[in-house]
């Protein structure tokens, strides 16, 4: 469905060639039953009304904590309890009776917005019930059990914003515990769920992505999964580093590249394709100074109890990328040299086989001192050209800002780094800045170009 604003925007314009003649009634009828053109106003009615309802929610749901902080050391514990749970229980209960009828629209919204206000209220509830009973926990512990609650409410009812906020819960959670795990001598259930995170997340947020058809939690828990499994495998030893920084981004670039027909939804792909190119111009960037191959690596291979524990996610994990790319090899189309873009899975694959080998080297044969470098600058350095012919070549302001970007970020971090003259330094940012502005004004042109041999009557309305 087109957004919105191109709707009105075409609505507006088709008006303009109706009344010149330009077009005719049945053709503005065919372009207003095809974009909705009698459904603009009414939605945007709607959005007005859900953002009062939204206010006046929160106005309300500020009005009852205040009432209850204002009675709470009068009321006995059992008079607490059943409060809490009454209220808990009568927000979900009316937001999922108005969130399931689907002829009212701002009531569907506004049962929407009770059930993620159930949602939020579930942490408050856990949170004061365990203060009563004297049971006390670490902050991790709590967001972990509330994150996980709203999976499942998520899951039960394949909404989008509840699978949100369990990912962000859960992403908050393990940030704040993985440091207590790290220093525990005795593994708790909150641990094991901290050690176990990349497959936690491979075996919960994914299908709840896929449930709720949420873009945005695939991508967060795409995120979280790539962040753990680089950090629990960093912090159990330096004897795998390479395959804490290559595997999230083969198993992602992989996951992307998957036929839409099967169980994978196509929107999802990019998403991990996205991931994965941003993961490695970080990780290109990170390798690109001088700094990183000359420290002094433990060569102990598990410094951390759990160590052992963690060997099942690297298994798993590991199987999943070599099967994955297993299925990419049988696709021939991929590895081909007249491919339409330059960051294509071949590409990628000598990316990741470049970098993992460089490191394995480095870290277990012999240290590359100044090879190492010297290749993630190169390395750093063809992404973002690539990136850059991509944009042209697709006709994508994205790709082409972000390849220029990078190209930016990586001359002038070259000249921070090393001891140049003021007068270089001077040279080479203002000859950045005029390359920037040639590589804009020159994007824009072929674009216009491209959008006028390609669609030569919208030009000429134009």
């Amino acid at each position: 469905m087109a957004s919105e604003k191109f709707r009105r925007q075409l609505r507006q314009e088709s008006e303009v060639w109706w009344r010149e003649g330009l077009i005719d009634a049945q053709l503005y009828e065919t372009l207003a039953t095809r974009y909705q053109f009698r459904d603009i106003e009414a939605n945007a009615r709607s959005s007005f009304t859900t953002i009062l309802i939204s206010l006046g929610g929160i106005l309300l749901g500020l009005g009852v904590i205040t009432f209850v902080a204002a009675n709470w050391t009068v009321w006995s514990r059992e008079v607490k309890v059943i409060l809490l749970m009454a209220t808990f229980l009568a927000i979900n209960t009316i937001g999922f009776y108005l969130w399931r009828d689907p002829s009212q629209t701002g009531l569907k919204k506004l049962g929407a917005a009770l059930l993620l206000l159930g949602g939020l209220t579930l942490g408050a509830n856990i949170s004061l019930v365990s203060q009563m009973f004297h049971q006390s926990g670490e902050l991790y512990e709590l967001f972990l059990v509330w994150g996980l609650a709203v999976l499942l409410m998520a899951l039960s009812l394949a909404m989008p914003a509840l699978s949100i906020l369990s990912v962000l819960l859960v992403g908050f959670g393990y940030l704040r515990g993985i440091f207590d795990a790290i220093t525990a001598q005795d593994l708790t259930s909150f641990h094991l769920a901290i050690v176990h995170m990349p497959l936690l997340t491979l075996a919960l947020i994914v299908p709840l992505a896929h449930r709720s058809r949420s873009r945005f939690t695939f991508g967060l828990g795409a995120l979280l999964f790539s962040v753990s499994f680089l950090v629990n495998l960093t912090a159990i030893g330096s004897w795998r580093g390479e395959m804490a920084v290559v595997l999230p981004a083969a198993l992602l670039w992989a996951y992307s590249v998957q036929s839409p027909k099967k169980w994978i939804e196509p929107a999802f792909q990019s998403i991990a394709q996205k991931i994965a190119l941003i993961w490695l111009a970080i990780l290109f960037y990170v390798l690109s100074f001088n700094g990183w191959a000359s420290m002094s690596i433990p060569p102990e291979m598990f410094r951390l109890s759990w160590g052992t524990q963690f060997l099942v996610d690297i298994l798993i994990c590991s199987t999943l990328t070599i099967w994955l790319w297993l299925k990419v090899c049988r696709q021939g189309s991929q590895f081909s040299l007249t491919q339409e873009r330059s960051l294509n899975t071949g590409v990628i694959l000598v990316m990741l086989l470049l970098t993992g080998g460089s490191l394995y080297t480095h870290l277990n044969l012999a240290p590359l001192v100044v090879l190492g470098p010297l290749l993630f600058n190169i390395l750093f350095f063809v992404l973002s050209i690539a990136a850059i012919r991509d944009g042209l070549a697709l006709g994508s302001r994205r790709r082409f800002w972000g390849g220029m970007i990078l190209l930016i970020i990586g001359i002038m971090t070259r000249t921070l780094e090393y001891n140049t003259a003021l007068m270089t330094k001077a040279v080479v940012f203002g000859a950045c800045g005029v390359g920037v502005i040639l590589a804009g004004l020159w994007f824009e042109r072929n674009i216009h170009h491209h959008t006028s041999t390609s669609h030569p009557q919208l030009q000429e309305h134009n």
